[in-house]
């Protein structure tokens, strides 16, 4: 009687270690959605500034657009026109910077 008692506890503790393995192998884990890496390309971008200035000649407000493109480094300048419209300054030269 006291085997068959042992052979019970180990029959069952058996099928109790059986079940915990079944049930943590079945188990799986969603794949990770991992972030996309910031862009590191320069390749179509620009930097722009908007400014204001006071014309001496005829003391009113001019608005100016500086544009940089930073793949090849050319700055240009644009003024606000008469007729409503950005127009490249005619005074300034364009600006490119190496580095």
């Amino acid at each position: 009687m006291k085997n068959n008692t042992f052979n019970y506890f180990r029959n069952a503790f058996a099928l109790v270690g059986f079940f915990i393995i079944a049930c943590s192998v079945a188990t799986t884990d969603e794949p990770t959605i991992e972030p996309e890496p910031p862009v590191q390309s320069n390749i179509g971008k620009y930097q722009i500034a908007i400014g204001q200035s006071l014309s001496s000649s005829n003391g009113q407000y001019t608005r100016t657009l500086v544009v940089l493109n930073t793949e090849t480094g050319v700055m240009k300048t644009y003024w606000f026109g008469n007729n409503g419209s950005w127009v490249e300054h005619p005074n300034l030269p364009t600006i490119t910077f190496t580095h």
